[in-house]
Order: C-alpha cells, then structure tokens, then sequence
C-alpha cells in the first residue's frame, strides 16, 4: 500500500469490508480556521456522504472532461459513483482548450482516416446531444496561390465526407471556408455542467481531494482508497469496488500508487494560447501557417476576446510544462504579427490559457516527433483481478465515446444497485459583470451548487472572467480589485479574510502573468 503523509492530523475510518460496516463520525482537523470552516461546509456535506454510506461502486480519480463524462454517466445509470480531483475540476488540460469541438482535420495529413471518422462522428453526436451550448463554428483559411487553393480544397471535401456531410459543405474563394464546432461558453463550464447533472446521495464529486493512497483487498474484491482534503488536510478512507484512472496527464502517477502497470505511457504536448481584444465585426474564425513548422495557428472569436494558438511543443517534464514561459508568449506574439492583419504586443496580451495534451504511446516507443504525428486515439487499460481501469489519450471531443466505452466495461464487472436518478437542470443564478457587460453566475450559487471553494475556481472556471477581464480580472491598473475583494466575501465570513484572498490572488497575477509581459 501507498504511504500517506504522516503528519496528518486526523483521518476517519471506514467500514471493514464493502458488503457495509459500522457507521463513523465526521471529525473536523484541530484548529480550523473559522473562514476556512466557512468554506467547506458545503463540502463536508460531500464527505460526510462519502465516508459515512455504503461503499463506491466506482471511485473516479481525475475530474477533466473524461472522469466527467463517465460520473455522468454512470450516475446516470444507478451506481454509486464518486468523482475526485486533486485540483479543482477541469483545472488541467480540460480547462486550456482551443474550445473547438472539431473532426481531427490536421490528420488527414497522416492519413489517420480512422482517427478523422472517429471524431467526426465524436462532434456530430456532441452537437446533436448538446446543441444548446455547442455552436457551429465558420472558419476562413486565406490561401493566396490559387494552385495551393485546389489540392487544400480536395482535402476539405475529403473532410466533409469524411464527417457524412453534417456540416455545409467547403467554400473557395481567396479564404477557403469550412465549419466546425464551438462551445458557447467555456470548455470548464461544459465539465462543470456535467459534473452538477449528477450531485445526490449516490453521486459524490469531491474537488480539490487528492488520492494519497489505496490499497486492493483480495479477500474483499475492492480497494480502500485514502482520500485527503486539499483544504483542510484531513484525510478519510473509503471502500471502492472498482477504481477509474481518467486523471489525464497524471495517468502514470496514479498507475504507480495503485501498483498497475500499463503498456501505454503519456508523451506529453503544451499547447499555449494568448488572448487579444476582439474587434467589432470579427465573427469568423482564421487559420494560418505556423512559421517554421508543418502546423497552423488559429484566431478564434470567444465572447469579447480573440483566441490566438496553439503552440505544440513536445516536453519531457510533465510540471515545468504545466505553465507559460516567456518563449512561448514571444512566439505567439511574434506569429501573430506575421500573420494577422493588426499589430499586436504584450499590453494588447487579455490573458493566457496554457495545457497539456496527453498523448497514448506504447510504453517502449522512444520516437523524438513532432507531436501532431503521434496518434490522437484513446487506449483503454483493464486488470480484471484488480477491478481498474485507466483512460491514455483522447481529447475532448471523443471524451463522450471514451466514457461509453468504460461504462460498458463496468457494467461486464458489476450492475447497477440503486433507481435511476433525475438530473439536476435547475438555471444557475445569474448576475451582470459591470466590465464584461456579461452576465455571468453568481458566487454564492457556484460556491452552494457547482462545488466552487475558491476565488480562483470562480473567477477561472465557473466564469470567464479570468479570461475575459485583463490581467485575470484584475483589469489594467488595478481597477477591477474592489469587485473581486466582493466576491472574495462569497468563501469567507471575515472581511479581512476577503482582503487576505484578493491579495493572495494578486501575488499570483504578477507571478504567472505580468512576469510573462513585462520583459519582453
């Protein structure tokens, strides 16, 4: 088994065997901060649920948009289902898309026919099933030779064929035109909205709670799994009949805790965008060449701002390519110059969205490619004796597919035990945002229905003001400080507490984003 930390001060035990147990008291960690307290109780409804019911029948570790198609899902079928993540939800790569809900067209120069049917079909049945939050998306890619217009244009037919003509077809003219989809409003609202679908006494989803340890019980036929708080360090053990591995990039490190092996590993891809104010009349969205590589840079209207990026930069340390560097913001800003028809520099800079793409290799592959030549296909990875599965690849269109998939391989290990539940479709409760001229969720609605606990967690998932707002929402020269000190008030009852939070949170503006602009 796993070590936890043991310096904890505090952990709940469990019920002995996953056929039920004695019941156990919640205890509190010693010396809690009372806004801290203030915070979490709505969580500690969450964990008391968790600790103090029957035993999962699922225990799904990575809350991105994989792990929260699958809760869905299952939720959605009857089983106990617990979702986990160290972060907050759709705090990793789900939360640095390029928003689009495409068919895979850069493949077709791989000639990955598969992986283009595959996801054409993935994106024709995610418009079809969320067409009230996915739109279609124009895009224009200007080619000034008319002989390099034709062999394009052959391959945008092929494209549109290859997604059984679900979309209109390809246009020519100076800027070859096709379509794709887009979500309306972000890609972490869009886990978000999965993951609240499903929120009851059998359907847990459990934020910034880290899996610390676990342990598979062979006489029992289930795991004990050690969860820890990430807020409050307190940390409680759990039964779990099968455990999932949707964590993404993390995948490997959580394979190691559970001692499984697995023939795929993850090569990793960071993929950066910045973000520029959009233009009146800018609907359509462009594609360019990328300069000095067999790839392309798109600029993509998102609400009030510009989307420009992609980088694809192959990386070896997992955590030094979780963030931003400077070479990255040089490179967009010196693209983007090249290619665009207005200039731009770092003060043009609204924000920046950098993830990582986690691409399945086998385990034995050293190939040193460009990463857009790696497969994009998910690899599903059962052990039976062990009751786990562990998700490699994928991308956030196919995640729907991915999650059929696994949910069939559940339903071969274990049926269903409970009724079938309702969906939570209640409207969020909305307010105006006085620089977006947006109205955007209330704090106090995230913080009580969609598990928001921080500052950040609102201000960069739950709405895009982070995103939309320079300088994540603290605006230019400061101005939008005083509003975000009100929101801040939403996770604390002590003003000063609020004042502590926003001054934490400009710490951190000036280290990951003014630090990027300013030297260059």
């Amino acid at each position: 088994m796993s070590e936890a930390n043991p310096n904890t001060q505090s952990t709940t035990k469990t019920p002995t065997s996953c056929e039920g147990g004695s019941r156990p008291v919640l205890r509190v960690t010693d010396g809690l901060v009372p806004c801290m307290m203030f915070r979490i109780m709505g969580r500690s409804y969450g964990f008391q649920n968790l600790i103090n019911g029957e035993p999962l029948d699922v225990l799904v570790v990575g809350g991105g948009i994989t792990g929260a198609s699958l809760y869905r899902q299952l939720c959605g079928l009857g089983y106990r289902v617990s979702l986990v993540d160290k972060g907050d939800f759709s705090s990793g790569s789900s939360q640095a898309s390029g928003m689009l809900i495409w068919g895979g067209l850069l493949y077709l120069k791989n000639l990955d026919l598969p992986a283009v049917i595959q996801f054409c079909k993935a994106r024709k049945e995610l418009m079809r099933d969320f067409h009230d939050v996915i739109s279609v998306l124009n895009l224009r890619y200007p080619v000034p030779s008319v002989i390099r217009r034709i062999p394009i244009l052959m391959g945008l037919y092929l494209y549109w064929l290859l997604g059984e003509f679900a979309l209109k077809r390809p246009t020519m003219g100076t800027a070859l035109g096709y379509q794709e989809g887009m979500l309306r409003h972000s890609d972490s609202r869009f886990v978000i909205e999965q993951i609240r679908a499903f929120h009851s006494e059998h359907g847990i989803p459990m934020n910034h709670c880290r899996l610390v340890a676990a342990e598979f019980v062979r006489d029992q036929h289930c795991w004990t799994a050690r969860l820890r708080d990430e807020l409050t360090r307190q940390e409680h053990e759990v039964k779990a009949r099968i455990i999932v591995n949707a964590a993404g990039v993390w995948a490997d490190e959580i394979n190691r805790l559970l001692a499984v092996e697995s023939p795929w590993k993850h090569v990793f891809s960071k993929g950066v965008y910045i973000t520029f104010p959009r233009r009146d009349g800018q609907t359509d969205a462009y594609i360019y060449p990328m300069p000095g590589a067999d790839d392309v840079l798109t600029h993509v209207p998102w609400g009030p701002v510009m989307m420009w990026g992609p980088t694809e930069t192959a990386i070896r340390d997992l955590e030094s390519g979780l963030t931003p560097n400077r070479e990255d913001i040089r490179f967009l800003l010196t693209s983007a110059n090249q290619s665009l028809p207005e200039k731009v520099g770092p003060q043009d800079v609204i924000s920046i969205r950098c993830g990582i793409r986690p691409l399945a290799a086998a385990r034995d592959d050293s190939r040193d490619v460009y990463p857009l030549k790696l497969s994009r296909h998910h690899r599903i990875v059962t052990n039976k004796e062990k009751r786990t599965i562990a998700i490699y690849g994928g991308k956030f269109t196919s995640s729907f597919k991915v999650a059929n998939q696994v949910t069939k391989l559940v339903g071969r290990w274990m049926p269903a035990r409970f009724p079938t539940p309702t969906a939570f479709t209640h409207p969020p409760q909305m307010e105006p945002h006085a620089q977006l001229q947006h109205d955007v969720i209330t704090a106090s609605w995230a913080r009580d229905h969609e598990f928001c606990a921080t500052l950040e967690d609102y201000l960069r998932r739950r709405t895009p003001i982070a995103q939309w707002t320079p300088r994540m929402g603290l605006d230019r020269n400061g101005s939008g400080r005083e509003s975000l000190k009100k929101l801040a008030e939403a996770f604390t009852p002590e003003l000063m507490e609020a004042e502590t939070i926003v001054e934490a949170y400009e710490q951190q503006v000036r280290e990951t984003f003014d630090s990027l602009l300013t030297t260059l």
